[in-house]
């Protein structure tokens, strides 16, 4: 008898090359894999330019790929920088469906962070403004989150599941098999109704682990105006992913 045949896993190689028609300091990571077969072209939310080839595609034909294709990446690289947030005294921070302005002082020893009426008051250096705010945000988030998740639990005479506070960059929140939910800490950022929908989305997840039919019936018990708040999300969420 013939013994079977062993598949021997792809082999793979990544580096960092240099990409002029970018930008004069741009540059690209290139991933080649045995197990690929053409070019992809990827540009992150960060604005990381990725390319997957084949690990034995010449060189120049990944530089050839990359100029047909110098419209589009720079039309993209653009769009990215414009969507950045400008962390700088009086830019405007989304919280609560509304909005906090963000006043800056000079630090007076480690970042500190504090919310004054409509104000968002941040003493830190520069390089640490962002972090400090986000820490901020987290923070408020998660007791924020957990009230509303007991509330909507106890309306549905469920016990309230454990929560995880998530820092995804595409997803809301997520129901895992062991019953935790996770919410994604931007959800501060959201009106409360916007909040309200992807808990009760996550809770009609205990009853259909998919996106059936029977699961929008669910959430349209749960809550009968979440297609309204389900566009409100899509149309702000770039807004709430900026930083």
């Amino acid at each position: 008898m013939k013994g079977f045949r062993v598949r021997r896993p792809p082999t793979r190689s990544q580096e960092i090359l240099p990409l002029p028609l970018a930008g004069p300091d741009a540059v690209y990571l290139l991933k080649r894999s045995s197990a690929r077969r053409s070019l992809a072209l990827r540009v992150s939310e960060q604005g990381e330019i990725a390319v997957n080839a084949p690990l034995r595609l010449p060189r120049h034909e990944v530089e050839r790929f990359l100029h047909r294709h110098a419209d589009w990446l720079r039309d993209r690289l653009e769009s990215v920088r414009s969507r950045v947030f400008q962390w700088r005294d009086g830019a405007e921070l989304p919280w609560l469906g509304g909005r906090l302005v963000l006043v800056t002082l000079s630090p007076g020893g480690r970042p500190a962070v504090r919310r004054e009426a409509d104000r968002l008051v941040c003493a830190a250096e520069e390089s640490a403004l962002a972090a400090a705010v986000v820490h901020w945000y987290k923070r408020e988030a998660r007791p924020l989150l957990a009230e509303r998740l007991a509330h909507h639990a106890a309306r549905l005479g469920r016990p309230v599941p454990l929560l995880r506070l998530s820092d995804a960059r595409t997803r809301w929140g997520s129901l895992s098999p062991k019953g935790v939910v996770s919410l994604n800490w931007r959800l501060a950022k959201a009106s409360p109704e916007e909040i309200d929908y992807v808990i009760c989305h996550e809770l009609a997840h205990f009853r259909h682990r998919n996106h059936s039919p029977a699961f929008w019936r669910e959430v349209e018990r749960l809550y009968p105006d979440h297609v309204e708040q389900r566009k409100r999300l899509k149309a702000e969420g770039g807004r709430y992913f900026e930083f």
